[in-house]
């Protein structure tokens, strides 16, 4: 009987070992998941905000040329009028202007 006793507690000892051993490769495989996301996450942030630094450049240096393009353009259509002729360049530019304008307003929410 003393003997079934210990063969039961051996069997569940044993059995309880590799319930152990199970969890402690679950855990060892969790950590290892959660370092390399962590540092995969730190990796898409500094290149998001590398990006996001390129395209505030690039928004402040096309708002430049934006304003160029308006003060030009608005010179060039008074003199147009005034002389009576129509330049297509004009209609043009201010047809960009507008595009870029619709399209600056959804970026500054992204870049700002």
């Amino acid at each position: 009987m003393i003997n079934k006793i210990l063969n039961k507690f051996s069997e569940d000892k044993t059995e309880l070992r590799k319930i152990e051993l199970n969890a402690i490769t679950d855990l060892k495989a969790y950590k290892k998941k959660l370092d390399k996301g962590k540092d995969n996450l730190m990796q898409y942030a500094t290149e998001a905000r590398e990006v996001i630094s390129k395209g505030k450049r690039e928004l402040n240096t096309l708002d430049a040329v934006m304003r160029l393009a308006i003060k030009k353009s608005n010179e060039m259509a008074k003199k147009a009028d005034d002389l009576g002729v129509d330049i297509p360049e004009i209609k043009a530019i201010r047809i960009s202007i507008m595009g870029y304008e619709t399209q600056r307003r959804s970026l500054i929410k992204i870049l700002k």
